[in-house]
């Protein structure tokens, strides 16, 4: 049966193999060497589309997996800078009516999507940036000035982000002494069997007001039952159309949760359902795409992953396009604030970032003056 998924990655590959491969100056065994490799890099793609699981491809050894998602992430980048070359060799050739270099620029193409590649496996492994922001709330309590939110969102907890990258986030995350830490989705690929190690670190995480999340929607591609009971047991408590109040003296401050949208569960208005007048709410919505609905609930802050910041220039603009113009940093949403995080990890599908760091976000709220 034709799979779209499948036929599409494959006709890249053909497509960089003429274009790219075939033009260089080297023999035909290495042509035919550049090519085989280029191509076990849809190993990935057949993994993911095939198996009975249908995420097979996150149980691979590291360093196999290593390779592949590297191999992978050179057919992305490399199919953009080739589409682009073959734009100014038609022009070339067509409009202007001169010989087009195409062994150079096929040259130039391999090496900067090979160095590109490079650096943006690289960005993508490392652990994240630590980043402060301060944000005006509107209401917030003199008692509530300054308080400190760790945000940890899109860990997805594979092979490549294993056990001892989730330690040294935990490490880093309490270093930060946060009031609160929010984890709004997307805490894992894989089957708590075979991940549940991996995210044995987050019970350590330490906040004066305790550690709250909401569902991405990769908890639902796998054993959602059991994370969630999993997530009960590391000390995270989810909340689902659910919120909880943080009283200091004679301020409140409201924290709310909602499921993802996968689950056909997503409810605002139950969320913040009685909540007290005039006291500031903070959402977690694991995508932002749902901010202007969201902005209706007198939401002073809504809190977004999802995105991964675009991940690279040219698919940030297609992420843009898909999440209704939200992709990362700020955005004032009618009287609605909202924060959507780079992300604090990668995820394994594409593990790639070209000038877009990951980042443990740390907001520091600012009473208004």
């Amino acid at each position: 049966m034709f799979n779209p998924f499948v036929a599409l990655p494959l006709l890249v590959c053909t497509y960089e193999i003429l274009t790219m491969l075939l033009p260089l100056r080297i023999s035909l065994t290495a042509k035919i060497f550049a090519s085989l490799i280029l191509l076990s890099g849809l190993a990935k793609i057949f993994l993911l589309h095939r198996t009975p699981s249908g995420f097979d491809m996150y149980e691979l050894p590291y360093y196999l997996t290593l390779t592949f998602t590297a191999i992978f992430n050179f057919i992305i980048v490399a199919v953009f800078l080739l589409l682009i070359k073959d734009c100014i060799q038609v022009f070339c050739r067509l409009i202007l009516r001169k010989p087009f270099p195409n062994y150079y620029a096929a040259l130039f193409v391999f090496s900067i999507a090979l160095c590109a590649t490079l650096y943006g496996t690289y960005e993508a492994l490392k652990q994240p940036q630590i980043k402060t922001h301060e944000v005006v709330i509107n209401n917030l309590g003199r008692e509530f000035d300054n308080f400190r939110i760790a945000m940890l969102v899109d860990i997805h907890a594979d092979t490549l982000t294993n056990r001892e990258f989730v330690q040294e986030l935990v490490t880093r995350t309490n270093a930060l002494n946060p009031d609160l830490i929010l984890m709004p989705g997307d805490f894992v690929d894989g089957q708590v069997a075979t991940r549940r190690a991996d995210l044995e670190p987050l019970k350590d995480l330490r906040a004066k007001f305790g550690v709250y999340g909401t569902t991405g929607n990769h908890e639902y591609y796998f054993d959602f039952e059991g994370w969630q009971k999993e997530f009960k047991r590391l000390n995270i408590t989810m909340l689902n159309n659910e919120h909880f109040i943080i009283t200091s003296g004679d301020s409140q401050l409201i924290v709310a949760g909602v499921p993802d949208q996968t689950g056909d569960e997503h409810n605002t208005s139950l969320a913040v359902k009685d909540i007290p007048e005039n006291a500031p709410v903070i959402l977690m919505d694991h995508r932002p795409s749902e901010a202007r609905e969201n902005s209706q609930y007198n939401i002073a802050l809504q809190l977004s992953g999802h995105t991964h910041g675009g991940q690279m220039p040219i698919i940030y603009s297609l992420v843009k396009k898909f999440n209704r113009g939200f992709v990362r940093g700020w955005y004032e949403v009618n009287n609605m604030k909202l924060f959507v995080s780079p992300g604090t990890s990668q995820w394994n599908g594409f593990a790639c970032r070209i000038f877009d760091p990951s980042e443990i976000s740390l907001l520091v709220l600012k009473a208004k003056p």
